[in-house]
């Protein structure tokens, strides 16, 4: 494995030395998480994928991210991602990314396409917030930061807000949990996030400029950003070749918090079919 930081800050870390010659994918972390959120799906496609340079990123504000911009909007954070790849001189890249993850990987094909091959889209989103996810989001952040830490109930809440049925009382959920506490309890870490959200504009009336092959994975339950969000995406992508695969019965965060070699083999499957 090898990791560093760029010169904005942002830690990143590779599976093994980075290629420059070689494709890469690009691994983009949900909201309040981090790049070790994938470290599942890495495992099971490293061996798999011994050509292709595995890239996880910790954006402003998350992981070992800690000297880089402290406010920041989703446009940011996908200029930063950029500065990465450039420093680390890589193309040919397919993004693969998870919810607020999703939002910043079109903004990224939008900032610089000739760069991406291809773009993993799980749990997305590309409208702007509405009022209801507006006042919800500000309700729970209002609750979250009130104490030194987030409460176990709280906590709970959030884990059961994103549909599906999750143990949050398992191994998987208790991490997060863990996690959460120990980088994401305060204010100055959750509301710089959660303003560039908030604030986000939509995407949907763009989604034509990209012409790079689209993989959507979504999860049937999904309470936070339903199906037909990535519905609207996919009939709105109409430049180019995308698809659209379901997990049935399942939420809003399709790793980590659950088994997911089904969402891996898509990877595979994707990155093989788009590298020939």
């Amino acid at each position: 494995m090898s990791s560093g930081f760029a010169s904005n800050g942002l830690h990143w870390q590779t599976h093994a030395p980075p290629r420059k010659g070689n494709p890469t994918i690009l691994f983009i972390h949900a909201s309040w998480m981090s790049s070790t959120m994938w470290e599942e799906t890495v495992q099971i496609l490293a061996p798999r994928l011994s050509d292709v340079n595995l890239l996880r990123i910790d954006l402003n504000g998350h992981g070992k991210t800690t000297a880089g911009r402290k406010e920041y909007t989703l446009w940011n954070q996908a200029e930063d991602v950029l500065v990465v790849l450039k420093e680390l001189e890589l193309s040919k890249v397919i993004i693969t990314a998870i919810s607020m993850g999703s939002m910043i990987a079109l903004r990224l094909a939008m900032l610089d396409q000739p760069r991406f091959v291809g773009l993993v889209l799980l749990a997305s989103n590309a409208s702007a917030v509405t009022e209801a996810q507006r006042s919800a989001f500000y309700q729970l952040c209002d609750i979250w930061v009130a104490a030194p830490a987030p409460s176990e109930q709280i906590m709970n809440a959030a884990i059961l807000s994103w549909g599906g049925n999750p143990d949050v009382d398992g191994p998987r959920a208790t991490q997060i949990k863990q996690d959460w506490i120990h980088r994401h309890s305060g204010a100055e870490n959750v509301v710089p996030t959660l303003n560039s959200m908030m604030e986000r504009d939509a995407l949907l009336d763009r989604l034509g400029e990209i012409h790079v092959p689209v993989l959507l994975i979504h999860g049937e339950d999904d309470k936070t950003y339903p199906l037909q969000d990535a519905v609207d995406i996919k009939e709105r992508l109409v430049n180019t070749d995308v698809s659209l695969e379901v997990v049935n019965g399942e939420g809003h965060l399709l790793i980590q918090l659950r088994e997911a070699n089904d969402v891996a083999e898509w990877i595979l499957d994707f990155v093989k079919r788009v590298l020939g």
